[in-house]
């Protein structure tokens, strides 16, 4: 497997440009891991990232051979607050963004008439089920993630912990922890980046790229475009 670091987001989403101006509250924080084991998983509890690496990831070369995406609901601890959760439409929209895969976000209504349980809560997730998102879907793979803990105070912070699983066979083709704590003079210097990117001139909140501290969404939109970028291209196909 490779191992990386990944780069600052480098591409710009109009639709960001009111919610700059229009930013609220919120935060989260997570250190979790999903296990595949033949073609079913097991959950168990992952270390956080160490505190000099923001954003670790690994992948497979089979990961290149993934053309389309299920983004399913993260799963949120106990005591999590439902703001947590913007990071599976935040997740949606930058794969949707890059333009590097075909990417479908599947709502709680979806999982639940697909899935018995939460893949996450019910620490497991089997052949059957794999498949069965695979044709009602139409996918190659899903996104699995998960979110352990969760502080609505500014500055925000988050940790998340997301796989991609492969339909076919159940085999983990990316995997990556973050930790990105709104405290850190690093993460700071990574949203100001980000903020400068994808406002830019247009922005006019008085609070510049700290706005991104205060606003769940707008958080939830720099953590979910660090881990889409992680995420390896789907190969292109010889013409």
């Amino acid at each position: 497997m490779d191992h990386k670091t990944s780069e600052l987001p480098d591409f710009r989403t109009s639709g960001l440009l009111n919610d700059f101006r229009t930013a609220g509250l919120g935060a989260a924080f997570l250190a979790a891991a999903l296990v595949i084991t033949g073609c079913e998983w097991s959950f168990r509890p992952h270390p956080p990232a160490p505190q000099h690496e923001v954003l670790s990831f690994h992948t497979t070369p089979q990961a290149i051979e993934v053309r389309s995406i299920a983004v399913l609901p993260f799963f949120l601890a106990d005591g999590i607050g439902r703001t947590a959760s913007n990071i599976d439409q935040s997740m949606t929209s930058s794969l949707r963004e890059l333009g590097l895969h075909e990417v479908k976000g599947v709502s709680a209504e979806q999982r639940g008439a697909l899935l018995a349980k939460d893949v996450i809560q019910a620490n497991r997730i089997t052949a059957d089920d794999l498949l069965r998102l695979r044709d009602a879907l139409h996918v190659d793979a899903v996104l699995i993630g998960r979110v352990e803990e969760y502080d609505s105070f500014d500055p925000l912070s988050m940790g998340v912990t997301a796989e991609l699983v492969s339909c076919l066979d159940g085999q983990v083709l990316w995997s990556a922890i973050g930790h990105f704590d709104g405290h850190r003079k690093d993460v700071q210097t990574e949203i100001q980046a980000w903020h400068e990117r994808t406002a830019g001139a247009a922005n006019s909140n008085l609070y510049g790229w700290k706005v991104v501290l205060q606003s769940p969404h707008l958080f939830t939109r720099f953590v979910a475009e660090r881990l889409a970028l992680s995420i390896p291209p789907a190969k292109v196909a010889a013409k």
